[in-house]
């Protein structure tokens, strides 16, 4: 399938080239075999789907159709980034609205990084006591492999690039884009 968007945009503020690097058809391979996994693990257990604002309204539409489960869906937002670039403090910005003791939770995540906000996540919402929590991401970073982060359901591992678009933005730009772009530049440039 041929994308309707260009190989090549600009982004942002300052505005940065990107190229594409996946296109939309095969990010939704990769959501649907993920959510294969999660409907088999979760099928008789009606879970609570918690999405990471903002990244992840995308995936987490996406995720949560495909899964194709009676389940409850909310949402948590935190910050976690200074800049468009560097990674900075975690703050809680936005709080779940349900009660998720002794219930299944899974946290939806557009990409895990460094996999610090899925540290504080954990240690966040487990004081809660549901009956199980696990994570579903669209895309990991080789630094969060590396670090050992644990995460259960994971669509597409990425190389160490600054990626925008399916949910992922630069400067608040991109998250609108169906294909994945990465930065076509040195990123100290």
């Amino acid at each position: 399938m041929t994308s309707k968007y260009p190989d090549k945009i600009t982004v942002g503020n300052p505005p940065r080239p990107f190229r594409k690097f996946l296109q939309e058809d095969e990010i939704q391979r990769a959501v649907l075999k993920t959510a294969d996994e999660i409907h088999e693990r979760y099928r008789s257990k009606n879970p609570v789907f918690v999405g990471v604002l903002t990244g992840c309204f995308m995936y987490m539409a996406d995720i949560v159709r495909a899964t194709n489960l009676p389940c409850t869906v909310d949402f948590i937002k935190l910050s976690s980034y200074r800049d468009g670039m560097e990674s900075g403090r975690i703050k809680l910005i936005k709080d779940i609205d349900i009660e998720i003791k002794d219930r299944h939770v899974i946290l939806v995540d557009d990409i895990v990084d460094t996999g610090n906000s899925w540290d504080f996540l954990r240690g966040y919402l487990m004081v809660r006591q549901p009956a199980s929590m696990s994570m579903a991401a669209c895309f990991r970073k080789p630094k969060s492999i590396q670090a050992g982060i644990a995460v259960d359901f994971i669509s597409i591992d990425l190389p160490d690039e600054f990626v925008v678009g399916y949910g992922l933005d630069y400067a608040g730009a991109g998250r609108h884009l169906p294909d994945l772009y990465v930065l076509d530049e040195p990123i100290n440039s």
